[in-house]
């Protein structure tokens, strides 16, 4: 349950008491207030009946002093009746039993008074009768209900109000709070350039200043750490560069002299071993050329991209006859410069070595080429038809890894996408950013 939620339950349970409590309050006031009245009325109109027969003559007629009696009934919250003979006969123009009062049955229940009843017997000489005044509440509780009812309204009109009022208000309040979370899942997702707006709330605009610090203080860790990676991949891929030329220069000059050697040799008698220095020259020329290829790919200083792409293609189907890859290359790819050229010419390597040890893919595609519709950057995508895997369960290998590290060290992104039995597909997009086409 949210906290909104948990807050607005909170203060409608008080808002709840303050209405029982009220309720509670009203009923008893009400109840006191009915007794009362009917009450004194009741006395009141008994010492009416007193004064009236203490004062009437004894030769008035019987009928004269009832119908007086009887000018009683009208009065508020009286029953006056005539008990005669075991028969009660009502006196005026009422009608015997208790009226009902208007106002719902459980709060008459609750207000109504004990039954109050009066006797007084008639005058000797007029008739062996009595005169019976009772309490009638009816009128009291109608009015006293119709008061509850008003001050029981506005409680819980006010109520209802305040607990909108309160629940908006608290929404308002909380609306923040959502802004944080999403800035705290962009930082899980790795948007390090988040910020939060400063909040009218004195600690939620505290809280929004430390979560801006320790966006900058993440994206400047980042952009660190991308310039290592990249100094790192520079300085290696230097190296590689530097023992490719010497195996290159200094290792194939010599056995091209070796062969040459041997070619004078064979005008000799020296013809046999001759054959056998010039095929292990071919061979220790051909285990160079393999070593230079992996170190740093000569066509790619030399012809550019898409040629070290094509040789490192050709070179993949010669030694999978089992499959076929395919190569397309589109774009001013071989504008890019040597740095990112390798960076790109590494990641297909890559791909491509993945798929021929863990796939047993029967088909590779791999397409590279340069867009400018979203910015200058260069897309790589390279799938298989593989075995592939669980992305969600099984991690990433070395490989894949060190695709990713090298895409996102030049500010770029890599999808990896996989299923058992459908394969894995990578793409990869980095930015040609003014940096990175300068360090090229």
């Amino acid at each position: 349950m949210s906290l909104r939620a948990r807050l607005n339950l909170l203060l409608t349970a008080m808002f709840l008491l303050v209405l029982g409590l009220g309720t509670v309050l009203v009923i008893y006031n009400a109840k006191r207030a009915v007794e009362a009245e009917t009450q004194s009325t009741a006395r009141l109109a008994l010492q009416l009946i007193e004064v009236a027969l203490a004062g009437a003559p004894a030769e008035a007629p019987p009928d004269r002093l009832l119908g007086r009696l009887g000018e009683l009934e009208g009065a508020r919250h009286l029953r006056v009746a005539l008990v005669e003979g075991g028969r009660e006969v009502p006196l005026g123009a009422g009608s015997p039993g208790e009226r009902v009062a208007d106002a719902p049955a459980w709060f008459v229940r609750l207000v109504a008074p004990a039954p109050a009843e009066f006797r007084r017997p008639l005058p000797a000489g007029v008739r062996e009768a009595e005169i019976v005044v009772r309490a009638d509440p009816a009128d009291e509780i109608e009015e006293s209900w119709h008061d509850a009812r008003i001050v029981l309204g506005l409680v819980l009109a006010f109520s209802m109000i305040a607990n909108g009022l309160l629940y908006v208000t608290i929404g308002r309040w909380l609306k923040p709070v959502r802004r944080i979370v999403e800035g705290l899942e962009g930082i899980e997702k790795g948007d390090y350039r988040a910020r939060l707006p400063a909040f009218p709330l004195p600690e939620l605009a505290h809280i929004a200043a430390k979560f801006n610090r320790m966006a900058e203080v993440l994206e400047l860790s980042r952009e660190q750490n991308r310039t290592l990676t990249g100094q790192a991949l520079a300085i290696r891929e230097a190296e590689r560069r530097l023992l490719a030329h010497e195996l290159h220069d200094e290792l194939g000059q010599s056995i091209s002299a070796i062969r040459a050697v041997a070619a004078s040799i064979e005008q000799s008698d020296a013809k046999a071993a001759a054959g056998t220095i010039a095929g292990i020259a071919s061979g220790m020329q051909e285990v160079v050329r393999g070593i230079t290829r992996r170190l740093r790919p000569v066509l790619l200083d030399e012809f550019g991209l898409v040629a070290a792409l094509q040789d490192l293609v050709d070179g993949w189907n010669e030694r999978h006859p089992e499959s076929f890859c395919r190569l397309s290359a589109r774009g001013r790819l071989d504008e890019l410069g040597s740095e990112m050229g390798i960076h790109v010419y590494r990641i297909v390597q890559e791909c491509l070595t993945n798929a021929s040890k863990h796939a047993g893919a029967t088909a590779v595609r791999v397409d590279v080429h340069r867009t400018e519709e979203d910015g200058d950057a260069v897309a790589i995508a390279v799938r298989d038809d593989g075995v592939g895997f669980d992305v969600r369960t099984k991690g990433q290998g070395l490989g894949l890894l060190g695709i990713r590290e090298r895409v996102e060290s030049l500010g770029g992104h890599v999808t990896i996408e996989s299923a058992p039995g459908q394969g894995v597909a990578v793409a990869a997009r980095i930015p040609l950013s003014p940096v990175a086409e300068a360090r090229a």
